[in-house]
């Protein structure tokens, strides 16, 4: 039996979602792999817990009240945490936003982003990668591409790559159908 010592720290995650079962989800799942996770409902609750303490990574919804589908009040939270905290790793946990609002938040220096409900195996190897990964800390010019088209293409190519080319599992990781991934890779000429 291995001794204090020896026994890895634990990972420390910082959450803000509106939805408290979301939050609990994310824990059941974390806490089996290494995580200890603490939750906040409300950007105020999550400034409070960043201001306390500094986690190994941030998951961040995008959207804070009901009906809610914009993301420009976890945009703009994103924007201030990593003004004060360049350096944090942060994934996006999306849901009704979608891949533009997603492709905004990595733009601004999000790391990586997972679509709800998501695979449990996925969010972990996000959060892995993210914190392995040090952040790229966004240059104060504005982003060159602002094409959705483009952007498009260039996220189902990086999931196809990721994937190994495997359609299902890319498919998934875009949160499309196997058939919505092939309509898209048919326009973009993939």
């Amino acid at each position: 039996m291995p001794s204090e010592a020896e026994t890895p720290p634990l990972t420390r995650a910082v959450f803000l979602d509106d939805d408290p079962d979301i939050l609990a989800a994310a824990e059941l799942v974390l806490t089996r792999h290494g995580f200890t996770l603490r939750s906040a409902q409300s950007p105020d609750e999550a400034r409070a817990l960043l201001e306390a303490e500094t986690p190994d990574v941030l998951l961040l919804d995008l959207n804070y009240r009901r009906g809610d589908t914009s993301g420009e009040a976890g945009l703009a939270f994103l924007q201030e945490q990593l003004n004060k905290t360049p350096h944090l790793p942060v994934v996006v946990v999306t849901g009704h936003s979608g891949m533009s609002i997603a492709i905004q938040a990595m733009r601004l220096g999000a790391q990586d982003f997972v679509v709800k409900p998501w695979n449990n195996e996925r969010l972990v190897a996000a959060l892995r990668a993210a914190i392995e990964t040090p952040p790229r800390v966004p240059a104060d010019l504005p982003p060159q591409d602002l094409n959705l088209e483009r952007s498009e293409r260039e996220l189902i190519k990086a999931a196809l790559s990721r994937h190994q080319f495997n359609i299902s599992h890319a498919a998934k990781d875009l949160g499309l159908t196997r058939a919505a991934l092939y309509r898209r890779m048919e326009k973009h000429g993939l």
